[in-house]
């Protein structure tokens, strides 16, 4: 059964909550991530490429902003913020793991809209590395919006300008590739797992067909 437009319009519109909450608090990582994952989702609709992603995958698109609105409302109303890693705030670790699932749903998604209809044959082990490179250049992408946001607000982010104990923000710049390192790895070894019991037609359904 391929994906319903029921789930579909459910993880849209999640998506868009979460978009306009992102712009709302310039928070452009996340904006940037709900508008790929919208396009995304809507592309077999728009193109009319003549198949629809199954169910199962739609359905693993809604748990990234759904964890992640909960978190933004935790931030605003708690005092998670005040919990730390490695003297850097828990809950960045915890929104950059999120951004990583979220990244690496969409490379798979890619992928396979690449494959199927734009003849970039991939076998399992390639759509595997298509997925985990897409999360680890959007975690790049996450280091350049992390950057330019302390750069503006006064952090010290080049050498010159670190004093004493200021290199902290090092950290902040690592937390996006850490994250994008730890969560790739953990669904590449589950999408290897379901890829060598399922082929990759699995996950995209011709429609008509159940």
């Amino acid at each position: 059964m391929y994906g319903s437009e029921k789930t579909v319009v459910a993880s849209v519109a999640l998506c868009g909550v979460l978009g306009a909450i992102a712009f709302l608090f310039a928070d452009w990582m996340w904006f940037l991530i709900d508008v790929l994952c919208i396009v995304m989702l809507l592309v077999p609709y728009r193109r009319d490429l003549g198949y629809r992603y199954h169910d199962r995958i739609v359905r693993l698109t809604l748990l990234g902003p759904i964890l992640a609105i909960v978190f933004a409302i935790l931030y605003q109303f708690s005092d998670i913020e005040a919990v730390s890693v490695l003297e850097t705030p828990g809950y960045m670790y915890m929104t950059a793991g999120i951004q990583s699932y979220q990244c690496y749903l969409l490379g798979f998604m890619f992928a396979l809209v690449m494959d199927r209809s734009y003849g970039l044959r991939m076998t399992a082990p390639w759509l595997i590395v298509f997925s985990l490179t897409f999360t680890m250049m959007m975690s790049a992408v996450d280091m350049f919006f992390t950057f330019g946001l302390l750069y503006f607000e006064g952090y010290p982010v080049f050498n010159e300008d670190f004093v004493d104990t200021e290199i902290y923000t090092n950290g902040l710049l690592m937390i996006p590739p850490m994250a994008a390192t730890i969560v790739s790895a953990v669904l590449s070894a589950i999408l290897y797992r379901r890829l060598s019991v399922y082929d990759k037609s699995h996950y995209l359904v011709t429609e008509g067909s159940q």
